[in-house]
């Protein structure tokens, strides 16, 4: 089979492109003008179509003739454009490639939207679950754009017949970006969230100033591993997912009938605690490992059971693996995934 992947350059994007060309199809790739890691789409020897992804008439013009399309590409970060750039490349784009594979000189046999976890919600200062039924309520632009796209892609199949399948994806890192976590610049970005840009306050807000004070420290350090718990020991949580179960759980939904019309958590095999997290990376880097107590709690639990039971979804890399790959690739030792 042809197979349309936008963001093809991307973490899962190169990966799944090689695993789809392991079991023999053909890799047709969307990628921006200018792409700085243009060579790994090269590198796989993939057909590539340059066009700006909130370019609608390039965007449809690249459907045309595959079997399947794999909508990856996504801005993910607030503040790089204006939030109508955001809802031309995360929205719009699906739009465009919607209407591509209804005009496609081939019938489409499957559209597969990336999604995300932030559709739920998950910055909440409690232990909650989400499901694939939990009410959505985006907190972000980012978000907002995803279940807008979502919602897009069901009332194409609803309209038309085209079979879409939805996955939300979580906190996916690759080998050269797992023992980069836990820094006080990460940990910044969350917790700045609640108040940029004159934000009404939403997570940890009660908290807000002793946690930007708390961080206000740590940034002194910025190498530092933060081993995170709140006021009372509990570590925070959070499901990071190893790409190459992100990538083996999508190949698993395109190629059964029964995720057609379907939305699944893909997500790794249970919440990474940031104690023992930060643990793990302190004894194998020379990072500075710091204990912080802050004054909320945050661990989010994304339930992937729906994926178990209808795909057979089994992720197999929890983060002890990550790091171990991640130091095999440090090393220069051969691993069994692109970097990003």
């Amino acid at each position: 089979m042809k197979i349309l992947i936008s963001g093809v350059t991307g973490r899962v994007g190169s990966n799944l492109a090689h695993q789809l060309q392991e079991r023999g199809h053909e890799v047709r790739g969307l990628v921006m003008p200018g792409d700085p890691k243009l060579y790994k789409a090269t590198a796989l020897g993939l057909e590539i179509v340059e066009a700006d992804i909130a370019d609608a008439e390039r965007v449809r013009a690249a459907a045309d003739g595959v079997d399947i399309v794999v909508h990856q590409a996504a801005q993910i970060l607030e503040g790089i454009y204006p939030s109508e750039r955001m809802l031309n490349i995360n929205t719009r784009s699906t739009v465009a490639l919607l209407e591509g594979a209804l005009a496609s000189s081939r019938p489409v046999k499957r559209f597969l939207l990336a999604s995300t976890d932030q559709t739920y919600n998950p910055f909440v200062t409690k232990q909650v679950t989400f499901y694939e039924d939990s009410p959505q309520k985006p907190a972000d632009i980012y978000a907002l754009t995803k279940l807008l796209s979502e919602q897009i892609c069901l009332a194409y199949m609803r309209e038309y017949g085209l079979p879409v399948t939805i996955l939300r994806y979580s906190s996916i890192l690759a080998a050269n970006e797992v023992l980069g976590v836990l820094n006080p610049v990460w940990l910044n970005y969350f917790v700045e969230l609640a108040v940029a840009k004159n934000r009404i306050p939403w997570f940890g807000a009660e908290h807000v100033e002793e946690a930007q004070a708390i961080i206000a420290d740590l940034l002194e350090t910025p190498d530092a591993v933060c081993a995170v718990t709140d006021a009372g020991g509990k570590s925070w949580a959070l499901a990071f997912t190893d790409v190459r179960d992100v990538v083996a759980g999508t190949l698993l939904a395109l190629e059964s009938d029964s995720a057609i019309g379907e939305a699944f958590n893909m997500v790794g095999p249970v919440p990474v605690a940031y104690a023992s997290a930060a643990r793990l990376i302190a004894d194998n880097t020379d990072r500075p490992y710091r204990d912080i107590k802050m004054p909320f709690y945050w661990g989010p639990h994304v339930s992937n059971e729906k994926a178990r039971s209808m795909l057979g979804y089994s992720p197999q890399y929890t983060f002890d693996k990550m790091v171990e790959t991640a130091l095999a690739h440090q090393r220069g030792d051969e691993i069994d995934q692109i970097p990003n």
